[in-house]
């Protein structure tokens, strides 16, 4: 169609509020690759992980987590480690959780080395509860952002229990960034998260989780990655209180005994760069927003953005006598879920688990990203195997689950209480022929006034991969507008690119 080649062709001047340009964005990328932590079991270390109890060393992952018990954690035997000038080392504040998905439940402490066999029965259940049904993505995202949420918690909390005023500070998520699923999960493998803090400010901190898993040589691989923003409030007021989190060390002493400890001078000051360059983006964002909310900061879309949309919508109107099939629009692709909070899940200050939000909200988008998947052929194959990524039929090979790639930011608002009514609304936003991006809104509303409107609590913004996406969906209301060019804006910097997506999906088919 004229208008789809017209589209492909623009040349749009975007005002980007994240990444500058795409190499910028793979500069980031390989630093965010080589900068983990590196851990060690080996009791001759002096940076050896002991096994520690789950119920005192991670008490909201424990409160939260059905599975927890099922969960192996380690930490520092020094942990709350203090530096002479008063700072804290990334290693003593962090925790590394391990889903022992391989059947063997390995205890790393100083009685005994003996390895456990977990009996058939809480292998099945323990695997049940993180799976997914796609090839690529095994361990389910949405478990992933579910216990990230709570594991980040305990690491903030872990780090400034040290600080005098401790007993009267409450850390709050302000938000997750940046999140990208790197390589497939495979479930007969022992799946690890390791979270710890990348920089800390007067009141907020940066913590950073990964997810890995050994690949058969026994070498550790990077599956998903993902950088938490906590903030630390009064108990009772709720405002941010300043000072109240531990100087993070950085040990800038250049003079390191052995090529280990210049390695990892080398990936902290990188980690330490990107969490600087993560909180300049932030503040760059919100002084670029195109939010409403957001007053005077707010800034409409650029004259050439508004054409692209002109544009799109030409593209959604189709000649009766030709077989071109119209773009689909943003209200086509719309699904609303609703609950009720109950007591079951709070976390330990008593407010809704904000993993909960990150679960239901990745799943709903789901929804909606695989319903969108095949737009142009919206019949299903008569082999379905419910197991598979891509089904098989006489005629074609289509992808029948979009491929969740990662999440942009999730952004928490406020606080949602036991008892509100919560509903949340997922739109595809954007798309590629290879990618779609899914915008969630979380609102809240109290029972005990039902005449008030609904408040919004959280923003969350999801990736998607996949073979038969439209190349591009048409925005409607003002507000849709603004979730278009917003995510149009990070697809042309962040991407993923479309030969990223074919060498996943050529991942998936090797799976096969």
């Amino acid at each position: 169609m004229m208008a789809i080649r017209l589209l492909r062709n623009a040349q749009i001047s975007i005002r980007k509020r994240c990444f500058q340009t795409r190499s910028e964005y793979e500069q980031w990328d390989h630093c965010m690759k080589a900068s983990r932590i590196r851990t060690t079991h080996d009791k001759q270390s002096s940076q050896c992980l002991e096994q520690v109890n789950p119920r005192t060393a991670a008490p909201f992952l424990y409160s939260v987590s059905p599975i927890s018990e099922r969960l192996l954690l380690f930490a520092q035997s020094h942990d709350n480690e203090i530096e002479d000038d008063g700072s804290k080392s990334p290693n003593s504040s962090l925790l590394e959780c391990v889903y022992p998905l391989s059947g063997t439940r390995h205890h790393a402490d100083s009685k005994s080395d003996a390895d456990d066999i977990i009996n058939t029965t809480d292998l099945k259940i323990l695997r049940a509860s993180v799976s997914d049904f796609g090839a690529y993505s095994r361990f389910r995202l949405a478990k992933f952002y579910s216990d990230v949420d709570a594991l980040t918690a305990d690491v903030a909390y872990r780090h400034a229990s040290s600080s005098s005023n401790s007993e009267d500070i409450a850390f709050v998520t302000a938000g997750h960034y940046y999140s990208r699923k790197i390589l497939n999960t495979e479930l007969s493998k022992d799946l690890i998260l390791r979270c710890y803090p990348t920089l800390t400010g007067r009141s907020s901190m940066e913590i950073r989780t990964d997810a890995l898993q050994e690949d058969d040589s026994g070498t550790e691989k990077l599956i998903n990655v993902c950088f938490t923003s906590m903030v630390a409030v009064d108990k009772q007021t709720l405002r941010p209180v300043k000072d109240a989190i531990q100087k993070l060390s950085t040990h800038n002493d250049s003079n390191h005994s052995n090529e280990d400890e210049r390695r990892e001078q080398e990936r902290l000051r990188m980690r330490t760069e990107m969490a600087e360059k993560h909180t300049q983006i932030r503040k760059k964002r919100f002084a670029t927003s195109m939010l409403l909310r957001n007053g005077p900061s707010s800034s409409p879309p650029t004259q050439e953005e508004m054409a692209a949309i002109h544009l799109l919508h030409q593209g959604s109107i189709v000649d009766n006598n030709t077989n071109d099939i119209p773009l689909p629009h943003v209200r086509q692709y719309t699904y609303r879920s609703s609950e009720i909070v109950y007591p079951e899940k709070r976390n330990v200050h008593g407010k809704l688990f904000g993993g909960f939000v990150m679960e239901n909200g990745h799943t709903l988008a789901q929804y909606a990203a695989d319903f969108y998947l095949n737009h142009a052929n919206q019949q299903k194959p008569s082999n379905f195997d419910g197991d598979l990524d891509v089904a098989k039929d006489s005629k074609s090979t289509r992808q029948l689950r979009a491929i969740p790639l990662g999440l942009d930011e999730a952004i928490f608002l406020q606080p949602i209480s036991i008892g509100d009514h919560v509903t949340f609304t997922a739109r595809v936003v954007h798309s590629t022929p290879r990618t779609c991006r899914v915008v969630v809104i979380v609102e809240v509303r109290n029972p005990s006034n039902r005449s008030s409107a609904p408040l919004r609590s959280n923003r969350l913004m999801f990736v998607f991969g996949g073979t038969d996406f439209p190349n591009g969906i048409v925005p409607n209301g003002y507000h849709e507008i603004l979730m278009h060019v917003d995510a149009k804006r990070r697809a042309a910097v962040e991407g993923p690119l479309d030969e990223e997506v074919d060498g996943i999906l050529s991942q998936i088919q090797a799976f096969k």
